[in-house]
Order: structure tokens, then C-alpha cells, then sequence
């Protein structure tokens, strides 16, 4: 269905003055009159679309450049909403796709893709179309003055419609943030109690005397650019999650001979807001947090969808989303699994979804809309591993929920998610083949030291 779906959307926008319908299983997926190119991709990838869509159009004595691009809140985490075409005929090449994303420099969030559909208009003797069989290659007779070409060409669109690499305060939360409404983290004054990343907290300081006065300047000293330091470690817009324990507070500390607990009072800290270090008897433990929750996340969801079903969080008012044509396609095949994972979706409308409820344990997420479009964008992303539907939800739904670097936590948050990780079946590798953790050992250190 994927295929089919991508072959539609490059013919669909290589012809916009031909009228276009795709059917699937009786139902009516594409609707797309005879009409002007805005109008085309409104049409195939949903309304939300409209309002994100920048022009771009550059004529030269040796090409003409026409199309739009997206802004950079609408980059997606997964490629494929991205289309050339060379006298009308759709190509492939990562030579100008590189230009376009030199474009977009220091606007996307890392990890995201741009959307573009762009129509470059050249004398066929400038251009070789048999260098590849499927002929969705073409070279060009200079390469470097096309790649400028567009590069620049993108850059003034953005540019003309201020949307430039030099930004505010705020702006840089919204690009950050992409459509995910959250609100920024709120810059704390200089020494406000506040949580520091290995869990203990800035002294307050307070009074008038000269001798209070001289402690503050030497505490200022003390923790001068630390403020800065941490709002740089924790991403704008990242909200904590709170892991609710099953086991006692006391401190246990794991044993890496016998894989017990032993009863001394070791409790873990974390560094720069990433990673945690967990004391064993032979060293200590460096654990990838987000590689961590990843695997008990992935085990998780792959438990649910073969056998136990989650609890679901009941929304008091629910929620409408509504989805790009070829997205909604592939959610009608896919929300029967995703509700196994404690979701309560809905079929409403032709490309609508009413959410009624979410799996209890997710992170509150106050955008439902970007949450589905998240898991859909992962979903699309692994079907190039041709994995099962079970494995693919599961992979998705982990990438989407998991905590991620930047994200501070309390000690008993660490404690439990070491603890529920070395409760995995396989604990030592997320789902998407980082490590979980790396062992030092005591005999190790003491050599580096010369001991």
C-alpha cells in the first residue's frame, strides 16, 4: 500500500492539470480535480498543509525554479514528502537534496526532513537521463552551478517570507518545539533553588549583612555559568515523566556477580541530564537513558500487543485529529493494533480519528494531533525494514514515548528505570541497536590512574 500511495503522490504532482482518484477497499482515498500545484498538495497531503507552504520561484538564463517548500515546523521525523522533477519528470538525487537542506540551515530540529516539491524547468541538452534504468536519475552538465542555483533560490524564499537562520528567543522555541504546542521551559533567576543534574541543589542565599553579601559573591563564583550550563543541557520544550516505583526507597545497588539487590545505601545520580550512573561491586554502571527506556518501552509494547492489554486513560473531552489523505489510509490498517497499546481511536469522517483515550502510563502529551502524526512518521520510517505490523507499532510507539536526552530526573526516576531495564529480557541493547549501558570496571580506573 506504501508503494502504491508514493507512485500516486509523484504522478498526481508531476500532471496537476489532469484529474486524479485512488481507491482502496471500495473507499475513496484521493480526490484531486484538475487545478493549480498549492491546490494539488493540499489535496494529497490534508488541509493542515496550506498554512505551512512557502513559494519559490527563480528564473535564470539556464533553469527556472518553481515549487514551494515547507516551513521548518512542518519537517517531518521521516523522509518522504520530498519530490523533484525535471521537466515534469520525477528524479531522485541526493546531490540536491543536500542543497535544499543547506538552505534550511540552523532551522530544523536535528533528525527532521523538510518538505519540498520543487519543478526545475532546463534545455534537455543539459541534462543526461540514461544514467540509470528507471531513469529517476539524471546528471547535469554542471552540477555545482544547479546545486547553487537551488540553494540560493530556497534561501530567498525563506528569507522573503522571514523565516531566517537568525532568530529570536521565542522563535527558537517554536522551530525546537516543532507543532507540538508545548510551552518553553521559564529561565530561572540567578540562585533560585533549583534541581542541578547530579540531584542536589543550588544553596539559597539571602540577607543584607556585608558577611551575607560576601557569600553571595563567592557563591556566585562558585556557580557562575552553571544557570546557562542548564538550561543548554535540557531541550525547550521537553516535559519530565514521572516513573512511579514498585520497589522500596531504600537504596539497593545492583550486583553484577550474582545480579541481586544488596542493601547499601547507593543511590544513583545523573549527568548532563542523559545519563546515569549506577555504583555495582566491581565499578559502576553508565546508563543511556533514553536507549534504557527504549528496550523496557519496546518489551513493553510488544507484551501488550500479543497478549495483555494496557490501561487506557479515558479523555473527558474527546478529541478530533484529522490526517493527510495517505496517513489516514494507512491509520484505518493500523489503529486496531495501536489501540492494544491502552489507545481508544476511532474512525470519524473520511481522513478523521477521535481519540478517546491514551495508555495510562504515557508522558501527558497536551497535542494528541502531533503524538499520532509522531507514531505514523515512525511507523512509515521502519517499513523500508520490512518488519511485522506487531514489531513496526512497537518500534514506533517506543520512539515516540520514550524519554530522551536533556530530560532530568529524580533519583528514585533513575532507580526505577534500572530497575525495570535489567527486568527486560534483553537489557543490553535498545530496539534500535544502541547500547543500554557500559560497564567500568574498578581495575580499569585504577589503571588509567597509574595505581
Amino acid at each position: 500500500m506504501r508503494h502504491i500511495l508514493d507512485e500516486f503522490q509523484r504522478v498526481a504532482l508531476a500532471n496537476t492539470d489532469i484529474f486524479f482518484s485512488l481507491h482502496h477497499n471500495g473507499n475513496e482515498i484521493f480526490h484531486l480535480p484538475a487545478g493549480k500545484l498549492r491546490q494539488r498538495i493540499v489535496g494529497i497531503f490534508g488541509t493542515q498543509s496550506n498554512k505551512h507552504l512557502v513559494p519559490v520561484e527563480e528564473n535564470t538564463d539556464i533553469i527556472k525554479l518553481t515549487g514551494y517548500v515547507g516551513k521548518p515546523e512542518y519537517a517531518k521525523k521521516s523522509r518522504g514528502t520530498q519530490f523533484f522533477f525535471v521537466n515534469n519528470r520525477f528524479i531522485k538525487s541526493n546531490y540536491l537534496n543536500h542543497a535544499i537542506m543547506g538552505a534550511y540551515e540552523e532551522l530544523l530540529q536535528k533528525g527532521t526532513y523538510p518538505f519540498y516539491a520543487i519543478y526545475l524547468d532546463i534545455d534537455p541538452k543539459r541534462i543526461d537521463i540514461n544514467v540509470h534504468p528507471t531513469k529517476q536519475e539524471i546528471k547535469f552538465d554542471d552540477e555545482r552551478l544547479i546545486y547553487n542555483y537551488l540553494k540560493v533560490a530556497i534561501r530567498h524564499a525563506l528569507g522573503t517570507n522571514a523565516i531566517t537562520p537568525t532568530l529570536d528567543f521565542e522563535q527558537n522555541v517554536n522551530f525546537a518545539n516543532g507543532i507540538s504546542g508545548r510551552k518553553p521551559v521559564k529561565q530561572s533567576q540567578p540562585f533560585e533553588t533549583r534541581s542541578m543534574g547530579s540531584g542536589s541543589k543550588k544553596p539559597s542565599v539571602s540577607g543584607n549583612s556585608k558577611q551575607e553579601a560576601n557569600n553571595r559573591k563567592n557563591w556566585e563564583k562558585l556557580y557562575e555559568g552553571l544557570d546557562q550550563a542548564s538550561q543548554n543541557d535540557v531541550p525547550v520544550g521537553k516535559e519530565s515523566v514521572t516513573i512511579e516505583s514498585k520497589w522500596s526507597e531504600g537504596g539497593e545497588a545492583l550486583d553484577d556477580e550474582t545480579g541481586s539487590f544488596s542493601k547499601t545505601e547507593k543511590r544513583p545520580y545523573q549527568i548532563h541530564a542523559s545519563y546515569i550512573i549506577s555504583n555495582i561491586k566491581s565499578g559502576f554502571l553508565l546508563i543511556d537513558q533514553q536507549a534504557a527506556h527504549e528496550r523496557i518501552l519496546f518489551e513493553r509494547y510488544l507484551a501488550a500487543l500479543n497478549k495483555n492489554k494496557p490501561i487506557t486513560q479515558k479523555e473527558l473531552f474527546p478529541k478530533t485529529i484529522q490526517l493527510a489523505p495517505a496517513d489516514a489510509a494507512i491509520m484505518k490498517e493500523i489503529v486496531p493494533q495501536i489501540n492494544k497499546l491502552g489507545f481508544e481511536i476511532q474512525e470519524f469522517g473520511k481522513n478523521d480519528f477521535v481519540v478517546h483515550g491514551v495508555p495510562a502510563d504515557l508522558p501527558k502529551i497536551a497535542d494528541q494531533q502531533t503524538l499520532i502524526e509522531v507514531l505514523l512518521e515512525q511507523y512509515k520510517a521502519n517499513l523500508e525494514l520490512q518488519l511485522g505490523i506487531q514489531e513496526n507499532i512497537a518500534r514506533a510507539m517506543t520512539r515516540s514515548a520514550s524519554i530522551k536526552k536533556g530530560q532530568s530526573l529524580s533519583p528514585l526516576e533513575m532507580k526505577e528505570l534500572i530497575d525495570q531495564l535489567f527486568a527486560c529480557e534483553v537489557p543490553y541493547k535498545s530496539p534500535f541497536g544502541r547500547n543500554c549501558f557500559i560497564t567500568y570496571d574498578l581495575d580499569e580506573l585504577d589503571k588509567r590512574f597509574d595505581k
